[in-house]
């Protein structure tokens, strides 16, 4: 391998870890501020200074953007973004960080299974048996919390369902998709919508350190979608997705150390069989497009 693709492969790779890394503090952060605040104003305050990060940056760079292009499956996948959002930040507040991310990772055996029946993109024998390994490792991982059966789960099913048909209608325009325009699409949703409900149930702010986290929350979202998509560019969606996983590991150091809850053997150990049979299933299937 040459220098220059050695550095290229550095960069990529430091691109889709930090990405991804700030997901997670994003989300760290709101399980924070809807424990000081109702939730829906963290939510106005990821969307909100998400927006205003976007538009400061459109103005700068002034990136390509076509908002007629496919513009029903585009507020479709924004919706679905929001309500994702919606019930993320909500699930945060009543289950543990790690587990609703271990949850969350149900959301590309969702879409493969969706490709599988809508799309006759089917799984190879390998892959199958990959996602139910996959599976099994979530439900090792999730381990006691499993017992806990209440109405309250529908919050953590939500997100990955979302996700999974975001991926999926994604799948739909593949080759034609301009990533800024789906940011652009979810951020003035998402701003619009609770802008326009908090303005009717605005609780005041008192502590202005929590302003300092509603924008870092922006700010946090805008520039994951902003790294994942420089590094998407820089290689390819199929190497990038691997990252996602990483997630795991920083919710997991993050939960540890901020929240302070103790490490778990056994929610280890299923989150390491959830990185290692994700990312092979990810390539397996992959493998089969190239």
């Amino acid at each position: 391998m040459s220098q220059n693709k050695k550095v290229s492969l550095l960069k990529v790779v430091f691109l889709a870890a930090s990405g991804f890394f700030l997901f997670v503090c994003m989300d760290s952060t709101a399980k924070y501020l809807g424990s000081v605040m109702p939730v829906t104003q963290a939510v106005w305050g990821r969307f909100f200074f998400h927006f205003i990060a976007l538009c400061l940056y459109f103005l700068a760079f002034r990136p390509k953007l076509n908002l007629k292009r496919n513009f029903k499956i585009q507020s479709i996948r924004s919706i679905l973004m929001v309500t994702a959002t919606f019930f993320m930040f909500n699930s945060l507040q009543r289950f543990d960080l790690v587990d609703i991310y271990v949850v969350f990772f149900t959301a590309p055996l969702i879409v493969s299974l969706l490709s599988a029946y809508f799309l006759k993109d089917i799984l190879s024998l390998k892959g199958v048996i990959l996602m139910l390994l996959s599976f099994g490792a979530i439900i090792y991982s999730l381990g006691p919390s499993m017992k806990i059966l209440s109405l309250e789960l529908i919050f953590p099913i939500i997100p990955p369902l979302c996700w999974a048909l975001y991926q999926f209608f994604t799948k739909l325009i593949s080759g034609n998709n301009e990533p800024f325009t789906a940011v652009f699409y979810t951020a003035v949703l998402g701003a619009l919508i609770f802008t326009i409900y908090i303005s009717f149930n605005w609780v005041p702010i008192e502590n202005k350190i929590y302003w300092v986290g509603l924008v870092l929350m922006g700010i946090f979202g805008f520039l994951s979608h902003f790294l994942i998509i420089y590094a998407i560019q820089l290689s390819n969606l199929s190497f990038v997705t691997n990252f996602q996983y990483s997630q795991l590991l920083w919710s997991t150091v993050i939960n540890f150390l901020i929240f302070g809850v103790p490490f778990d053997m056994n929610k280890i150990l299923g989150v390491i069989g959830i990185i290692i049979f994700g990312i092979l299933f990810i390539r397996t299937e992959g493998s089969k497009k190239n």
